[in-house]
């Protein structure tokens, strides 16, 4: 049944209207459309109001659900769009076993836009998510759920803005290492939340408390729990920044982030967390051809009746050739978070990812950033326009050998006692995308898993294969 309706889709795309049929004389005169954003709520298509503006812009697929008027006024309207993702993944030696995974998924979602004037927006994301095989897997599969739905007052100061949000929304913050929205599976990541932004000058600052969302298998059972002092579900809290200075390259971001958990495992302790995260970040360019991201985080806070002291850092370099055929761009990634450094004393040195996006460690997202170090030498290229290949080698480690292996999205597989080495393998990575058009885009990721001396040492110890092609339509 699956494989029918991917057939069906696929046949779809092929009467699909496409962005580069157009002239190269239309499209010298006019504007693109805007891009999809990767939170829909934030895509604005409001030059549609006035036709002379409208003109200016190529048409897009599906226009005219991008901006429906709800009066003769056109200052109440709403906006429509959505999106189609199938997916074929395979998995060889899961977990190091020897246990093969091959399935079928796919996600199914629509949102929903209103804006009442210029002071108030209503936004609404429904998901659906399916896979192949008998069973539900978590955070694939979900008939119906609400993956955010809020409501936004705009308060204008002058030429900033104060943004009241109250409601479900997903969060990206910084390269996602410690925030991000996980779009690998089929259900993303979303909390329900109150939030305070401050818009001033291209800079921001965000204030927020919420609770993050554990998504059900059946529908609408994703409770909201913002207000639930009886859920389990983790709270979060904090301050987000950034912004430029004077005339200092790139911006900054600066922020205090805090988490609780009724529960969590780190090494050999367990019990209530209370974790605080303190960081800085540094981003841009260097001229035309170098970018930069540098992150530093130091945490602290209570785990059962342990003190927790742990840091993770990162510098990810790129240079890229700008005058050469393919554009190739080199870049050199290495990551380090702390690890636990004696077991059995009341202290934690154990760095926790949070909600980290687990693929910036490895594109199947094998590890993850827990008592890890690891380097990463990467390569990409451009073969022609909107065809992109990257490949990238890494060498992972273990930052204590007192401290165990985790996965994502901080679970402890490997206990510290059951190998000596620090060395835990090392992986190939290759990601190939292919933006067909506007809508549609197809990505192709594969991973080899080659483990290390730890991963022999501590049990099963099978190379790990992963590949998943995915076709995306979004409209």
């Amino acid at each position: 049944m699956e494989m029918k309706k991917l057939i069906l889709f696929l046949g779809f795309f092929i009467v699909l209207p496409n962005s580069h049929m157009f002239s190269q004389e239309e499209r010298e005169q006019k504007k693109e459309p805007p891009l999809f954003m990767d939170d829909s709520g934030d895509e604005d298509y409001s030059y549609l109001k006035n036709e002379e503006t409208a003109s200016e812009y190529e048409r897009m697929f599906a226009q005219g659900l991008k901006f429906i008027p709800l009066g003769t006024n056109k200052n109440a309207y709403l906006t429509l769009g959505g999106q189609y993702r199938p997916r074929f993944e395979s998995t060889l030696n899961e977990n190091y076993t020897e246990e093969d995974d091959t399935y079928y998924s796919q996600r199914l979602n629509l949102h929903a836009n209103l804006h009442l004037g210029k002071s108030i927006r209503v936004f609404a994301d429904l998901f659906h998510g399916l896979t192949s095989g008998e069973g539900d897997r978590t955070l694939e599969d979900d008939e119906l759920a609400f993956h955010q739905a809020y409501i936004e007052f705009t308060i204008p100061d002058k030429q900033n803005r104060f943004l009241l949000t109250f409601g479900r929304k997903q969060l990206d913050y910084g390269a996602g290492r410690l925030v991000s929205r996980r779009d690998g599976p089929n259900m993303r990541r979303s909390f329900d939340l109150f939030k305070v932004d401050y818009l001033f000058n291209s800079n921001a600052i965000e204030v927020f408390y919420g609770k993050e969302v554990q998504p059900e298998f059946d529908v609408f059972d994703n409770d909201f729990a913002l207000f639930d002092s009886g859920s389990s579900d983790p709270s979060f809290w904090g301050i987000y920044t950034d912004f430029k200075v004077g005339k200092i390259l790139g911006k900054t971001e600066l922020y205090y982030l805090g988490f609780h958990s009724d529960f969590s495992s780190f090494s050999d302790l367990s019990g209530e967390e209370t974790r605080h995260s303190i960081g800085i970040r540094r981003y841009g360019t260097l001229g035309k051809r170098m970018i930069f991201n540098t992150e530093l985080v130091y945490q602290f806070g209570e785990l059962g009746e342990a003190t927790i002291s742990a840091f993770n850092f990162e510098f990810d370099y790129k240079y890229v050739l700008i005058h050469t055929p393919w554009k190739p761009t080199f870049g050199l990634k290495f990551d380090y978070s702390s690890g636990d450094r004696d077991r059995g004393d009341d202290k934690l040195q154990t760095y926790s990812p949070l909600f980290v996006n687990p693929a910036l460690y490895s594109l199947a997202a094998v590890n993850t950033p827990v008592n890890l170090n690891g380097l990463h030498p990467n390569f990409k290229i451009y073969p022609f326009k909107d065809f992109s290949i990257y490949m990238d080698y890494a060498f992972f480690f273990r930052s204590s050998r007192e401290d165990g292996l985790y996965t994502p999205p901080r679970f402890q597989t490997r206990t510290a006692d059951s190998g000596s080495s620090a060395y835990i393998g090392s992986a190939f990575g290759l990601k190939i995308l292919y933006e067909i058009n506007r809508n549609i885009e197809f990505e192709w990721r594969s991973t080899y898993f080659i483990a290390g001396d730890f991963v022999k040492e501590s049990g099963e110890s099978n190379n790990i294969f992963y590949t998943g092609p995915t076709l995306e339509f979004k409209f």
